[in-house]
């Protein structure tokens, strides 16, 4: 099963933890990072997660950087994606960033897009609309709720 993980997901481990779902994230992403080291599921990256890294804080960047490698397949930014990208956008009202990671899940035939951004999760029947008039088929989808429902 191929996966992306938003930026905010590889980053979720270095963020503070004094809050109880920050914590939950935090662990549940670690978790996630385990299913991919063992081979159980597969992660994807692409240039915009890749970006959007390397302009993080820099302690922070670091440690995300080194989490990217765990990515056996990468996503290019090409005139497909981007047209994409865009539809995403104008249809849903979601940020540029946003719309492109999704749109590089979709390229990429990830079966799961995972985030933490409550904005996203609350858009996902609307963005999962869109992308399959392309031909995509993705589950948005909270990282609490990817490891509640994905029985790995």
């Amino acid at each position: 099963m191929w996966i992306y993980l938003d930026a905010n997901v590889f980053g979720r481990p270095f963020d503070d933890r004094s809050q109880v779902r920050i914590a939950l994230e935090s662990e549940a992403c670690l978790l996630i990072l385990e299913l991919v080291k063992q081979k159980k599921v597969d992660c994807l990256g692409s240039d915009i997660l890749r970006l959007e890294i390397l302009r993080g804080p820099t302690p922070k960047r670091v440690q995300m950087q080194s989490l990217l490698e765990l990515c056996s397949k990468h996503i290019s930014e090409t005139n497909e994606l981007k047209h994409l990208a865009q539809q995403i956008s104008e249809e849903s009202q979601i940020q540029g960033r946003d719309a492109l990671h999704i749109a590089s899940a979709c390229v990429g035939k990830a079966e799961y897009f995972i985030t933490c951004d409550d904005i996203l999760i609350k858009k996902h029947r609307k963005v999962e609309s869109i992308v399959k008039g392309f031909g995509y088929s993705i589950k948005i989808i909270s990282i609490l709720y990817f490891i509640e429902v994905v029985k790995l």
